[in-house]
């Protein structure tokens, strides 16, 4: 099997950062990421270097955060030969018997269109001053864009589509990009269904990992990711992953319960 060496620390180095901006999940707090825009096709084995590394796809941009004075996004992973269903994931399972799971390629329909303004308007309140041409190009762009190594779980109930979430592919790795959902249908806790759902896919289909993206301890949007376990955490200063409580408990000593190093714990 081939495998791809590339030194993490020669590779970080190597990247530009862009200037500091709002932060997306902390509008007090300024971000920055480290990233490079790639157009071509990709090795699968270079995705899972990418994705081991910490790094996300939104379009043709890969990119990992790199703030100045916080550390509060961590790359959030599940080793799926650990991973087992539980209760509550079974509790999932139940009540979405009654719906369809399917796999496609990456492509925008109308439906999707429909479905993607429905949701941003539901749960993004900063979508609410954009038109709806101006909210789809970001669809387009962050979902479709660069997408040539994914592909899509479809969820439907009688030929009509309540979700989806794209996929990255790497040879070893998964990585999801992004889920959209029917916010009407809030009793199917839909979000958690998609991800249990691409797990079992990704573990069926005899990948390592499940990279779920970035944990925010405590955040309101973010903080979800804590209940998928057996998870590891990514150790930025090393590189290397940590099995996720054992990590926790030395961040928040070193970093406080919110990541910001301008105000401590």
């Amino acid at each position: 099997m081939l495998t791809m060496h590339i030194d993490y620390f020669q590779f970080l180095n190597s990247l530009p950062e862009t200037p500091e901006s709002e932060c997306s999940y902390y509008p007090e707090r300024r971000s920055k990421v480290k990233g490079f825009i790639l157009r071509e096709n990709i090795p699968r084995e270079g995705l899972d270097v990418l994705f081991r590394f910490g790094f996300r796809r939104s379009g043709s941009f890969f990119y990992r955060t790199n703030c100045s004075n916080c550390s509060h996004c961590l790359s959030y992973r599940i080793p799926l030969e650990t991973f087992q269903k539980t209760s509550s994931h079974k509790r999932f399972e139940k009540i979405n018997s009654d719906l369809s799971l399917k796999t496609a390629l990456p492509q925008i329909d109308t439906n999707k269109e429909s479905l993607y303004l429905k949701y941003q308007r539901s749960r993004h309140k900063g979508s609410h001053g954009e038109s709806d041409f101006e909210i789809l190009e970001t669809m387009k762009y962050q979902m479709y864009e660069g997408s040539e190594s994914s592909l899509e779980l479809l969820l439907t109930k009688d030929e009509n589509l309540l979700g989806w979430i794209l996929l990255d592919l790497g040879k070893e790795t998964v990585s999801a990009v992004y889920s959209v959902f029917n916010p009407e249908e809030s009793r199917r806790s839909l979000g958690n269904f998609l991800i249990l759902s691409s797990i079992l896919w990704a573990k069926e289909k005899g990948y390592k990992e499940f990279h779920l993206g970035l944990f925010l301890p405590g955040h309101p949007k973010m903080d979800y990711k804590k209940n998928w376990k057996p998870a590891e955490i990514l150790n930025r200063n090393t590189g290397v992953w940590k099995e996720s409580k054992s990590f926790l408990s030395d961040y928040i000593l070193e970093n406080g319960s919110n990541g910001d190093k301008r105000i401590g714990a």
